[in-house]
């Protein structure tokens, strides 16, 4: 049952201007009008219990489908292992974490769940701050840092993407990386030294405009990726305000816009492990929200 509650409202202001009148002709009038005044009485009494019925049943409804929720997601969460299981068995995966706006937490989920699925996930580098190359002594440090040769600061900012891509994939050689991250530019988890990878995923969405640096550092990235042939994927969280959505169809195999929920998981690895190209979720940008899965019982 849907409740009208802006009726209410308005009835019940109706109710009291119609009182609020009448307790004035009374004071002038005398009994007639006090009697008038008792039958308004009644009718705010009777409109006051509908209202009251109206919104115990709004109430029981809300519960209702609270609960309903609450068993669908308890559902979910129970049957994603059995979904996911094996499915990734043989599958080396680094994830690029590139905005700060979304807390590492939800990284390390991304982990725990392509572990789960049976991947092995040796890496989660974060770089979420856009290199400024203004400073000569930080200009002359990075070229000696990466061996590059002087140059602008957009073909400069190229070959450091297409030096720290390469790392990541090869798995090895990771020193600097370190320099990066000693200098507080990026952040580095895992374990840069354990060989190649063959899938990338990238993580991004922010929330705030002013940490939305997906020109300057995502796309860049996934250019750099592209090169390598090796097979990317992007995600972000449902909540997320500032999407990547867009430039992750451009540039990727696939994506998943919810990956904070149940579906969006099961999305995830049925991509990575079928290698079919697709664009899922809850968001204008998404083409469905889950493949056509094929369970085997």
């Amino acid at each position: 049952m849907i409740i009208d509650l802006r009726y209410h409202v308005v009835s019940i202001v109706s109710v009291f201007l119609a009182l609020g009148l009448g307790i004035v002709i009374g004071a002038s009038l005398g009994h007639s009008a006090n009697s008038q005044l008792e039958k308004q009485l009644e009718r705010l009494e009777l409109t006051y219990e509908n209202i009251r019925q109206d919104q115990k049943m709004l109430q029981a409804s809300l519960e209702a489908k609270n609960n309903e929720i609450e068993v669908a997601n308890q559902f979910q969460k129970a049957i994603i292992p059995s979904l996911i299981v094996n499915r990734l068995l043989g599958k080396r995966i680094a994830i690029i974490r590139t905005n700060s706006d979304v807390d590492f937490k939800y990284a390390k989920k991304l982990v725990d769940l392509l572990r789960q699925a049976g991947a092995e996930v040796t890496s989660v580098t974060s770089i979420t701050k856009v290199l400024d190359f203004s400073d000569p002594q930080f200009r002359t440090e990075l070229l000696d840092a990466f061996d590059l040769p002087a140059t602008d600061d957009k073909t400069l900012l190229a070959s450091i993407y297409n030096k720290i891509i390469q790392i990541i994939i090869s798995g090895e050689g990771a020193s600097q990386l370190f320099y990066l991250h000693n200098r507080d530019l990026i952040q580095l988890w895992g374990d840069y030294n354990r060989g190649a990878v063959d899938t990338l995923v990238f993580f991004g969405g922010g929330m705030t405009p002013e940490n939305n640096h997906q020109r300057e550092i995502d796309l860049p990235l996934l250019d750099a990726v592209r090169k390598t042939g090796t097979t990317v994927v992007g995600v972000e969280p449902s909540f997320v305000t500032e999407s990547y959505m867009r430039a992750y169809q451009s540039k990727c195999l696939g994506t998943v816009d919810n990956i904070d929920t149940s579906p969006g998981e099961a999305t995830l690895v049925y991509l990575l492990a079928s290698g079919k190209k697709g664009f899922y979720g809850i968001k204008d940008t998404a083409r469905a929200l889950i493949p056509e899965f094929k369970l085997n019982f």
